[in-house]
């Protein structure tokens, strides 16, 4: 207990040490002299107070000696009742010479005294302090007769003992001034206490704070902070050791900030290490260890070719770079180390020699980084740059810098080369039925296959969407040969790429369609080497897919002018190239009952160009969509402008309509849109349709053609026979019109099926309550021949070719 209490005093402040002492010492004196004063006044009151209790004593005393002369105790009754009202009194009791009780009052019981004296021998001249209690004290004094005021024979008389007399006194009155005056001193003390310890405070105050000042500038210090400084102030010797803290500190300052320097010149990001001029290491920093993995204790007194050497590196390599040290007293690069658990790394490694007073070789300076990451960095870029991301082959812009280079090598070296364009068959119909993930599952996979069929050497890459492309080097330098060696590959690629594909628990089917094209010390722009093997791709695509193609410049003069067509064909809307032809209809007596549109197009770089070519052209391209719709305005208007014409107001047009343009959610509505806009008879306007869009969606294709009937459109089916028609839809159908395809007509007097053909159709139209016109007549044996058949209606060059509105309506004013 005692050295826990030194050892926490210690720990206080010097002011806190004088404060606590004084207050300690303050309080304690102040606690005495309360005790002291306490006592002394005790004492006094007890001496006061026993001296009250023997003069009530000696006063009832000498009023009871008459009392006991005649043994009443009436003549001393009030005196008693007097002295029992006397504050403290709390007994009284009178007894007689023989020890006899007269009177007795309040407590007498003298059992609770400490002590009880005897009977005094001889005469008692006044009241004493008999016995005494915890409680209270006892008085007695005697009782004597009077003596008589004289003798008159001159004689002195003896008084007589009469009794004795006791007063009992509490002694409460004692204890509660006893305590009372221990409480005014106490805080008296205290007060006085206080107000010299607020003194003292004061006057040590200024003692203590340069202590204190001095105290927390230390304090600071051995926290560390090093521009910390004391204020000299206060007595001399203070002031002394506040200069004296101050020089020290400043000294400390320039220590730290050297040491400091060395440790950040040392402790860096990079890794270090020191070595005496024997390469022996003697200092390692914590960069060192954390890079390499060995610890100080294990650094030091070992050389870094014993701890680090990776084995990358031959011997020649370290010693041009010692000589590089040695000589030049630095050198720098990028080596191959290795850590402590094995693991090789790649540093950014830079050694410095130091050089002694002497000018020889001291030591040696290591420091490196580690350029894993920088390393791992580069990778990813480049990765990034050359490789797809999915199937991890190389990308377009790889493929080419390495087609860049084949070609180079191919001019050189008087070798051939191939390029093959690989894209997969309807890749697009399975994202859309299986989803996209199940897509780049196929292509991953497909990478797999292709990497596993082409020989080292030879480059498969990536070059977007389903699209592969591979380039083969050191083929043969005949072309022919070449051809078989590009081929050889290309069959084991397309075998490969038609084996089933287990994705996700599903088995799947896929082939592709490869494009060839040959380089022989070729002289050709890259695109142009890439175009060509997509060129051949699109031919394999055409015939049939799941099959490889050459290029050939035929094709490619082809593809090249579809290329030209497509763009005119964009054009020609916008700059009015196209032109409506009218090829007359007529019945069984040569009236003209109506006439077919055929649409024709006069591009100015071409001149008139086939509808052969350019449909199907925009059927792929989706530019039908505004040439049907113009088409369709078009005819409507030329209706309009017939129906004022009393001779061309119940003529009938008929439209052809694609199927793209009809498979428009909104073809219905436009169609009626045009009809009131240019306000014609609808029963003027006759929609022809072919089998393959009627049949296509049989149950939207009536929907449409049921909507179209209402708002008084008709309906004719174009090249009726040369499909695969379905008599149980044909009944369903609102058609008005069949009509014979040519292909039946212009056979019928060399083929008899052809005939055959044409008679039933016929009869079926007639007894299904149809219409039926036969197109393509071009003599007179086939009109003769398809009118005995009953039909009424004809179309053809016998009556009339294709011709613009001006020479059509020329033909009808003729008759």
């Amino acid at each position: 207990m005692r050295k826990t209490f030194a050892t926490y005093f210690q720990n206080l402040t010097f002011s806190r040490q004088i404060g606590i002492t004084v207050t300690l010492g303050i309080l304690a004196l102040a606690l005495f002299s309360s005790i002291a004063g306490s006592w002394q006044g005790n004492k006094r009151m007890r001496d006061s107070l026993i001296e009250q209790g023997q003069q009530v004593t000696e006063n009832l005393a000498r009023q009871s000696a008459l009392a006991l002369i005649y043994s009443s105790a009436d003549n001393v009754t009030e005196a008693v009742n007097i002295t029992m009202a006397f504050p403290g009194i709390i007994g009284v009791e009178i007894r007689d010479v023989n020890g006899r009780v007269l009177l007795a009052r309040g407590n007498t019981n003298f059992a609770e005294f400490l002590e009880q004296s005897g009977q005094t021998n001889g005469l008692q001249a006044s009241a004493i302090l008999s016995t005494e209690s915890s409680k209270s004290w006892r008085f007695a004094a005697p009782v004597y007769s009077q003596p008589s005021a004289g003798s008159p024979f001159g004689e002195v008389t003896t008084p007589e003992f009469l009794g004795n007399v006791s007063v009992v006194m509490s002694k409460a009155d004692l204890s509660r001034r006893t305590a009372d005056i221990f409480i005014s001193n106490l805080f008296t003390s205290f007060f006085f206490a206080l107000i010299f310890l607020l003194l003292i405070r004061y006057l040590t105050r200024g003692m203590a704070r340069p202590l204190e000042h001095l105290s927390a500038s230390m304090e600071r210090a051995r926290m560390g902070e090093l521009l910390v400084r004391a204020v000299p102030s206060g007595p001399k010797d203070i002031a002394r050791l506040a200069h004296a803290f101050n020089s020290m500190m400043s000294v400390r300052e320039e220590h730290e900030a050297a040491l400091r320097i060395a440790a950040i010149a040392f402790e860096i990001d990079e890794g270090m290490l020191v070595t005496d001029k024997h390469s022996v290491i003697i200092r390692v920093n914590q960069a060192f260890t954390r890079m390499t993995g060995y610890s100080a204790d294990e650094a030091i007194g070992k050389t870094p070719a014993l701890l680090l050497q990776s084995g990358r590196h031959n011997a020649a390599f370290y010693q041009a770079m010692w000589e590089s040290v040695n000589h030049n007293h630095h050198w720098q690069g990028e080596i191959w180390n290795k850590r402590k658990n094995g693991e090789i790394y790649p540093e950014w490694l830079s050694i410095s020699a130091v050089l002694g007073t002497n000018g020889t070789i001291v030591n040696y300076i290591g420091s490196f980084i580690d350029i894993t990451e920088r390393k791992q960095a580069e990778n990813d870029i480049h990765q990034l740059a050359f490789y797809d991301p999915l199937s991890q082959l190389p990308n377009r812009r790889y493929l080419l810098n390495r087609l860049r280079q084949a070609l180079s090598i191919s001019a050189r070296n008087q070798a051939g080369g191939a390029l093959m364009f690989i894209d997969l068959d309807n890749f697009k119909t399975l994202n859309d039925t299986k989803g996209h993930d199940i897509g780049d599952l196929l292509l991953i996979e497909v990478a797999k296959r292709l990497q596993e069929c082409i020989r080292d050497g030879d480059t498969v890459s990536r070059f977007g969407g389903d699209e592969f492309v591979l380039l083969l080097e050191g083929l043969s330098a005949e072309k022919a040969h070449a051809a078989v060696q590009a081929r050889g590959v290309g069959e084991k690629i397309l075998v490969a790429l038609s084996q089933p594909y287990f994705l996700e628990g599903c088995e799947l089917y896929s082939s592709s369609s490869m494009g060839i094209t040959l380089f022989i010390d070729h002289a050709e722009k890259l695109d142009e080497l890439l175009k060509q093997a997509d060129t051949a791709m699109y031919e394999a695509k055409k015939s049939g897919r799941n099959a490889l193609r050459f290029f050939d410049p035929v094709m490619q003069a082809e593809l090249e002018s579809r290329a030209r067509l497509e763009t005119g064909l964009r054009e020609a809307l916008r700059n009015q190239e196209f032109r409506l032809y009218y090829q007359m209809q007529v019945n069984h007596e040569g009236q003209i009952i109506g006439a077919e549109v055929l649409l024709r197009w006069f591009y100015p770089d071409v001149g008139l160009v086939s509808p052969l070519q350019f449909i199907p052209l925009a059927e792929e391209t989706g530019l039908i969509l505004p040439i049907g719709h113009w088409v369709l305005e078009s005819a409507c208007r030329q209706i309009k402008s017939w129906e004022s014409d009393p001779h061309t107001r119940d003529l009938m047009l008929a439209v052809n309509v694609s199927g793209r343009q009809f498979r428009q959610t909104d073809f219905v509505a436009q169609v009626i849109e045009v009809i009131h806009q240019t306000g014609i008879n609808p029963q003027s306007l006759k929609l022809e349709l072919t089998e393959s869009i009627v049949l296509d969606n049989v149950g939207d294709t009536i929907a449409k053609m049921q909507a179209l009937k209402q708002a008084g459109v008709r309906f004719s089916m174009d090249d009726f026979g040369t499909g695969y028609s379905s008599l149980s839809y044909l009944t369903r159908l609102p058609l008005d019109q069949l009509k014979i395809d040519q292909s039946f007509v212009c056979n019928i007097g060399t083929r008899p099926t052809d005939a055959v053909i044409v008679q039933t159709i016929i009869g079926m139209a007639n007894n299904l309550g149809m219409e039926v016109i036969a197109e393509g007549v071009e003599t007179q044996a086939q009109c003769d021949f398809i009118m005995a058949a009953g039909c009424m209606r004809y179309q053809g060059y016998l009556f009339g070719k294709p011709v613009p509105i001006e020479q059509f309506e020329a033909q009808l004013r003729r008759g």
